[in-house]
């Protein structure tokens, strides 16, 4: 299984919620990790991060370029 990469995380609360996380997921143990870039005009000025339980989580893999181009 994938385990780094770029995509969209969406996690599903226990309340019914659904909250949508776009950025750099990096997949540990039983937990999702993603880091999303914060730009200020236009440039990058910081990051944030929220883990999730994986157990509640559907992630969306963005392909990479190696992906793209038929090498696996």
């Amino acid at each position: 299984m994938k385990t780094l990469g770029s995509g969209k995380v969406v996690f599903y609360a226990p309340d019914g919620t659904k909250l949508e996380l776009t950025g750099e997921i990096d997949v540990r143990a039983d937990r999702v990790a993603v880091t999303e870039i914060i730009y200020f005009n236009g440039r990058p000025n910081g990051a944030c991060e929220t883990n999730l339980p994986l157990s509640q989580t559907v992630i969306y893999w963005e392909p990479e370029v190696y992906e793209q181009i038929g090498y696996e």
